[in-house]
């Protein structure tokens, strides 16, 4: 599979060498003669037509992912990178109403593209990770509205432990803190609309060889939680309300990677490739059997949690059971991996503080550009050096 990035700097390439070689060739028939001024117009007219061949390449399917939706996120130490507010969120599903794009389920897409069938034009999908309680308070009560089919990704560790559906968006007493519970996912994923799949059991972290990254403080320890989640089977739904073990302050925070990818460092020596396999395999297990006891049906459908993947992870996520995965790097094209699914990351204040159209230009440009209209990138790519000017990345890995 081709790296999207690799795709679409090919394509600019050649469309700006072809709008070049046009003008130089009608710069050369005016210094020839004067009089050939319609040849030399013609000219520059054939080089932008060549470049927009170039820069409009039809099959490409976004696959947008979300993760919270919320206006009251500052319980997620990420929430920066990772929450949209809901007055974005609804600006984002009018675009697609007004654009008439075909919002059709990762599943219907995946089969497509399985049995070759090319999807219709403006096709997108759309996904939400981590199994956040203000999806069902308010992503899917929008979504439902709409019309639109999604797929929610939950961890089996975060699933929170109280009972009953509690308020959405439409009723008042709504909370905003933590995810979702059993009774909620049975309900979500009760919808034709809607899919409950698999988002590992902790999305945790391990550490790896490299340099530490800071020490454990009490103001800040939050956003390197996702540390303390690996190799632990305790349920974490209310880890946000946990406080720092006083035996870590001013401990090294060490390098890491995805517990389902990363081969840990145990007592300063890598794990060796036996026990590595061990681990995944049995948290991939642990991560399906657990998911399919609260939907009391099969699951197939994996997410990988950071989307980290690698070949050994993938053989072991399918011994496992899995047969549907995100992770990919494409654009989702007839030709790629019907499998596996490349997905566009959508956060809020994508262009840095700005008014709400903004939101809605940029959406559509980073829509456009994962559509295959190159057009858009010089939008999506000024929209994102202007919110990394204005916000810088905070710490820790995210979600």
């Amino acid at each position: 599979m081709q790296d999207r990035q690799r795709i679409r700097k090919q394509a600019l390439v050649r469309a700006l060498m072809a709008v070049v070689a046009s003008v130089l060739v009608a710069f050369g028939l005016m210094l020839l003669d004067g009089l050939l001024w319609p040849a030399a117009i013609s000219a520059v007219v054939g080089g932008v037509m060549v470049a927009d061949w170039f820069l409009r390449q039809r099959g490409a399917v976004p696959v947008l992912v979300y993760h919270s939706v919320s206006d009251n996120a500052g319980w997620l130490p990420w929430a920066h990178n990772t929450s949209v507010r809901i007055e974005v969120f609804r600006r984002h599903l009018r675009v697609l109403e007004k654009g008439r794009w075909n919002v059709m389920h990762s599943r219907e897409i995946a089969h497509a593209r399985r049995m070759g069938v090319p999807l219709p034009p403006r096709t997108v999908a759309l996904q939400f990770d981590d199994g956040y309680l203000d999806n069902w308070v308010a992503a899917v009560p929008l979504l439902e509205k709409a019309g639109f089919p999604a797929v929610i990704f939950a961890s089996t560790d975060f699933i929170d432990p109280s009972s009953g559906l509690r308020p959405n968006l439409w009723e008042s007493g709504a909370v905003w803190e933590g995810y979702m519970n059993r009774d909620e996912l049975r309900s979500v994923d009760a919808n034709p609309l809607f899919e409950i799949a698999s988002h590992g059991a902790n999305h945790g972290r391990v550490p790896v060889d490299g340099p530490a990254v800071g020490t454990w403080q009490v103001e800040d320890w939050q956003a390197h939680a996702a540390l303390l989640w690996a190799g632990t089977y305790h349920n974490k739904s209310h880890w946000f309300r946990e406080t720092l073990s006083p035996a870590l302050v001013g401990q090294d925070i060490p390098a890491s990677d995805s517990a389902l990818t990363g081969r840990a460092l145990v007592k300063g020596s890598e794990e060796t490739a036996a026990r590595y396999h061990a681990r995944v395999l049995a948290h991939l297990k642990r991560a399906r059997n657990g998911l399919e006891h609260v939907l009391k049906r099969p699951v197939d459908f994996l997410c990988w949690p950071y989307d980290r993947v690698t070949p050994v992870a993938r053989a072991l996520a399918e011994e496992a059971g899995f047969a549907l995965f995100t992770g990919g790097r494409g654009e989702n094209r007839i030709d790629e991996d019907p499998t596996t699914q490349s997905r566009v990351h959508i956060n809020d204040f994508s262009a840095g503080p700005a008014p709400i159209w903004v939101e809605a230009l940029v959406f559509r440009a980073r829509l456009g550009v994962a559509a295959g209209n190159y057009w858009w990138m010089p939008v999506a790519l000024l929209a994102t050096r202007r919110r990394a000017r204005h916000m810088p990345v905070p710490k820790g890995p995210g979600a």
